[in-house]
């Protein structure tokens, strides 16, 4: 059973009832609402297609609505400027302010000539077009083009290892919020996180807003890397972002800052997505690149919870195929390396903790064993997901509709709704045999790690059972 979830992002080419139901049966586990390219009414569309669906299936769907952020854009030219090196451009910071070069657009961000000075480098368009900035006023920025490019309209800006003045989310984002919370979504992914107090502002307004979403924070810029640790804690999850890292900090410490961003949040607890360019190729190929292949490798041996795809299920031409690619790629990697390293070097800082180190310790020396838990916020359910179990998969059962879907993007866990009754846990564990059976998860004999602090009326009871199917 495959233990690395698949998270996909929903667009033009995977919109239809068909192509969603699809995406499932392939193995697609998170679905993800882009919210800088959707509308509304579309967003509407969509999350009922993909409720629908599910329900279909009989599976848990997770969604997360990934909120715009206060990205940098410059604003409308005419027709694609055909830059060449030495060119001048001029970023206006005032709307109202009158171009006085040829090359010379608005930016969204008033506060550009505040933090920059001459020398930086601005880098447009992912940093397919480099420009130093040698002039900088409150008004206008000027600077010269390093690199030759076309630069059409509305094209995204980094300012690498530049801290920015930002504010966490806009007025977009507030009323995507408010559709998200709306809707039911089971995660807002919050862009362009660079300290603790971000997130905080967010799962607050969450909260006020009777949701019951997590916040999963997206690492793009250097402030986030030096606040990770604070970043990781605060949060529900880490979205390492590769696309605006990559333009932010030297291409050659990708990789670095990857493994480090997935050590973080093994040894904080915390669930960690990679993503952008899982299989790019494939937007236009069917079949992936040798390199892809090996960078779905490094995920998996580094046992990260998800890996997601963007543009490849959004607008590419074999959106289903990409799953299945993951899906049986994931699986052969999985099959071959089960463990990794990181988890072992967690600590254990409650008695929560300890319990859970002792159950997959014991469903780690029995052959062929699945681990059950019962659980009522899914705390516990989570604490076995972040330990990894070498083997086992986890089955969590849960009275709560909610948890069961956030439970949906830990790693190897394969969750269902089910009613505890009060006082009698032999019960609620026959109940959730018989959902097993019924679903082929388990046959007779198979040996069963049961862990339960939910089963028990009135009493804290951390409990470990051993039995058979």
């Amino acid at each position: 059973m495959r233990k690395t979830k698949i998270l996909c992002t929903l667009g033009p080419a995977t919109e239809s009832p068909e192509v969603i139901a699809e995406l499932i049966a392939k193995g697609a586990d998170v679905m993800r609402l882009n919210m800088s390219h959707a509308s509304h009414d579309w967003v509407r569309m969509v999350y009922a297609r993909v409720r629908e669906a599910a329900a279909a299936t009989k599976r848990e769907i997770a969604v997360l609505m990934d909120l715009t952020g206060p990205s940098i854009r410059t604003g409308d030219v005419e027709q694609p400027w055909q830059l060449q090196v030495g060119d001048v451009v001029e970023f206006r910071c005032r709307p109202e302010a009158s171009p006085s070069t040829p090359y010379s657009v608005t930016v969204n961000y008033p506060d550009l000539g505040k933090d920059l000075k001459a020398g930086d480098v601005i880098m447009v368009d992912g940093g397919m077009i480099q420009i130093k900035a040698t002039e900088v006023t409150q008004k206008h920025v000027t600077g010269t083009v390093l690199t030759k490019g076309e630069m059409k309209s509305r094209r995204h800006i980094n300012l690498p290892g530049i801290p920015v003045r930002l504010p966490p989310l806009t007025q977009k984002d507030y009323a995507d919020l408010d559709l998200g919370v709306e809707l039911g979504v089971d995660y807002f992914a919050l862009s362009f996180a660079r300290e603790p107090g971000h997130i905080q502002h967010l799962q607050l307004l969450i909260e006020q807003k009777r949701s019951k979403a997590r916040v999963i924070a997206k690492i793009e810029n250097k402030q986030a890397l030096d606040n990770i640790d604070a970043l990781v804690e605060s949060s529900g999850g880490i979205m390492i972002a590769r696309g605006d890292l990559g333009s932010e900090m030297p291409i050659e410490d990708l990789p670095l800052i990857q493994r480090q961003i997935v050590e973080r949040c093994s040894y904080h607890g915390r669930k960690v997505i990679v993503a952008t360019q899982m299989l790019e190729s494939m937007i236009e190929n069917p079949v992936p690149t040798r390199a892809e292949v090996t960078d779905i490798f490094n995920a998996v041996i580094e046992q990260v919870d998800c890996v997601m795809l963007s543009g490849e299920t959004s607008v590419g031409r074999y959106a289903t195929k990409c799953v299945e690619v993951l899906h049986t790629v994931i699986s052969r990697i999985e099959k071959k390396y089960p463990s990794g390293r990181f988890a072992s070097d967690a600590p254990l800082k409650t008695n929560k903790h300890k319990t859970v180190k002792a159950a997959i310790a014991l469903a780690n020396s029995i052959e062929g064993s699945k681990l059950l838990v019962f659980t009522l916020r899914g705390v516990m359910a989570h604490l076995l997901a972040h330990q990894r179990p070498e083997f086992a998969p986890i089955f969590a059962f849960t009275p709560n509709l909610h948890v069961s879907r956030t439970l949906v993007t830990a790693r190897g866990v394969h969750p269902f709704v089910l009613s505890f009754e009060e006082g009698n846990p032999e019960k609620s564990i026959r109940e959730a045999l018989d959902i097993l059976r019924r679903d082929n998860f388990i046959k007779p004999g198979d040996p069963l790690v049961i862990l339960s602090d939910a089963l028990y009326d009135g009493v804290n009871v951390d409990a470990i059972l051993l039995r058979e199917a």
